[in-house]
């Protein structure tokens, strides 16, 4: 109860380009004391009161992965991307979430991502990954650090683009110190990214 005191307080007092911020804070709150429905019903309201922000749609995703509900996380990054669609972060997650559904589908969205957001380095690295895939019939190591070298160009601060770089290197030199990658890394400042901000 006093959590949502405290959230109706800040609602009420935060300027209105600062109330997404509140309430994906609120909405985590709710998931962490596991009241996903009122979870669900706040991001559902920043859905509508902050639309401009792709955030709370990208929280939405997460919500129903951290549950596992994989449909109702596959559902919520379709509904996100028919409102921003030139979010890249958007459309790797999806690429992420279709690798469920099977190897052609997850290329089919992978190659459609590329279409709607060519420069996007979260989408290339999700090729790089694909590629990594020793399972894959699109397994090819040249062709994910190919797609590496694009991620860390267009996108330098996702952080997961240099980790994929590493495993590449642990994959076809047996190590992953590479004085190179270092140095781009050091001038990249990478600053997000899932895996990235686990390690940190």
């Amino acid at each position: 109860y006093r959590r949502r005191v405290h959230g109706d307080r800040a609602l009420a007092e935060v300027p209105r380009k600062t109330r997404a911020v509140v309430l994906l804070e609120c909405a985590r709150l709710e998931e962490y004391a596991k009241n996903l429905p009122k979870a669900r019903s706040i991001l559902q309201r920043a859905h509508k009161e902050t639309k401009h922000e792709w955030k709370v749609f990208l929280e939405s995703i997460l919500l129903e992965l951290r549950a596992g509900n994989m449909k109702e996380a596959i559902a919520a990054s379709l509904e996100a991307l028919e409102i921003h669609r030139g979010t890249g972060r958007l459309w790797a997650v999806l690429i992420q979430l279709k690798q469920s559904d099977g190897e052609a589908e997850q290329q089919r969205v992978f190659c459609e991502a590329l279409k709607e957001v060519p420069k996007s380095g979260e989408v290339w690295c999700e090729g790089a990954r694909m590629c990594m895939n020793p399972l894959s019939s699109k397994y090819n190591l040249a062709t994910a650090r190919e797609f590496l070298n694009f991620a860390i160009k267009f996108t330098p601060q996702y952080g997961d683009s240099f980790i994929e770089y590493l495993r590449l290197e642990l994959l076809t030199t047996g190590h992953a110190i590479n004085s190179q990658l270092e140095q781009l890394c050091v001038n990249a400042e990478p600053n997000y990214g899932p895996m990235y901000s686990a390690l940190i």
